[in-house]
């Protein structure tokens, strides 16, 4: 049961991870808190479910494309809904509230208020190390989400772009005085921090149906990797999401599926108090 706990942790660690990793490049960014994150989690996942069952594409093109939806998609949101609030962090606040709110319901009224599943990639299950067998979506779901958060550190590490947002996140006067177009900026990283949470939604929504509601916790957990991690940390926001990842399970498993997120807010409260800045948080001198 240990380690088939520890792998459930891995996999739902590494999406709770990426999730954060949007969330924090929005912040970091545009200091901006998008409450609608979830949302578009789950939009990418009805996404999916309507490119592979009425489309008939490819579930894996079928992912592709809901990505890059939900990238343009948030372009449009940052260019006409929160442009307009830049000055104003309150705005922001209460805008991506609403949009919360109104994408909730038209997932509601579109799709209704029943689980909708896309395709799964792969079927069947796998042996792992002798011990279990173990879904082998589940594991495509570990690999595909650990490939995603590669591939982001090394757009940020080894791209222009990625120098930009770094350079960005650090000092946004000096950025703009060495030429950077930081309103274009904001763009182009509140449509990749939907994105990162369009990945999240695409890559386990075969292992967990999406419904209307689903983003609200998405978004919460996502909040609490990032505050967990430490403020502007990005391997913050993966060490967070592991280690809630992992302590949720373990908890699931060894004491109650009920406590299930009570563990979530517990090892937040435990690491705050112990280190305030958050795990790899710099702490303000």
């Amino acid at each position: 049961m240990l380690a088939l706990s520890i792998t459930n942790g891995l996999v739902i660690g590494i999406i709770y991870a990426l999730t954060a990793l949007g969330v924090s490049l929005v912040v970091g960014i545009m200091n901006v808190i998008n409450f609608a994150h979830g949302e578009f989690y789950i939009l990418a996942g009805y996404f999916s479910y309507l490119f592979a069952h009425t489309m008939g594409l490819d579930p894996v093109v079928a992912m592709v494309l809901s990505i890059a939806a939900v990238f343009l998609i948030g372009i449009v949101v940052e260019y006409t809904l929160i442009r307009p609030t830049y000055g104003d962090d309150l705005y922001s606040l209460i805008l991506t509230f609403i949009l919360s709110i109104v994408m909730q319901s038209t997932f509601l009224l579109v799709f209704g208020p029943f689980p909708n599943k896309p395709p799964n990639w792969v079927k069947g299950a796998t042996n792992v190390f002798g011990l279990f067998l173990y879904g082998n979506q589940r594991l495509a779901a570990l690999i595909a989400g650990a490939a995603v958060i590669a591939l982001f550190f090394a757009m940020l590490k080894l791209t222009w772009f990625g120098r930009m947002i770094r350079a960005t996140s650090q000092d946004r006067e000096m950025a703009e005085l060495n030429g950077i177009n930081t309103r274009r900026l904001n763009m182009l990283s509140f449509g990749m921090g939907c994105a990162l949470a369009a990945a999240a939604g695409v890559i386990l929504s075969p292992v967990f149906p999406v419904t209307p509601s689903a983003g609200v916790p998405v978004a919460l957990t996502a909040f609490v990797c990032v505050v967990l991690g430490g403020m502007g940390s990005m391997w913050g926001c993966v060490a967070g999401g592991l280690v809630l990842g992992l302590v949720e399970n373990l908890g699931a498993a060894f004491v109650s599926t009920g406590y299930k997120h009570v563990f979530m807010y517990l090892i937040l409260i435990l690491v705050l108090l112990i280190r305030p800045s958050g795990l790899f948080g710099r702490s303000e001198t």
